[in-house]
């Protein structure tokens, strides 16, 4: 344990890696599914790296879906609009459903 951990600057568990990321430990837990994370046992117990964590943090990774060129919005409301009818099309139109009010 003692050479991976100075390989990898330290290791940290899930918990203390999400306090760092700012996630929960269960998405720390995906990362290392997902193999964006090192997975390190030692005495039955999971572990990622110092090193990696950090450069996760320092990468400023953005949440959600990214978001949508202009093709594709242009795409999604040719889409939506090719089956809207032509009577509900002038009937909104002429009378819109008023925006619902925020409490």
């Amino acid at each position: 344990m003692s050479r991976v951990s100075v390989q990898e600057d330290g290791l940290l568990n899930h918990a203390q890696a999400a306090a760092v990321l700012e996630v929960s430990p269960r998405r720390v837990a995906e990362l290392v599914e997902l193999g964006r994370l090192t997975r390190h046992d030692f005495l039955g117990r999971t572990y990622v790296s110092v090193r990696e964590v950090l450069e996760r943090r320092e990468a400023d990774v953005k949440a959600g879906r990214p978001p949508r060129s202009l093709r594709q919005k242009v795409r999604t409301v040719t889409r939506v609009v090719s089956n809207y009818d032509p009577v509900n099309a002038i009937i909104d139109a002429v009378n819109p459903e008023p925006k619902k009010r925020k409490k």
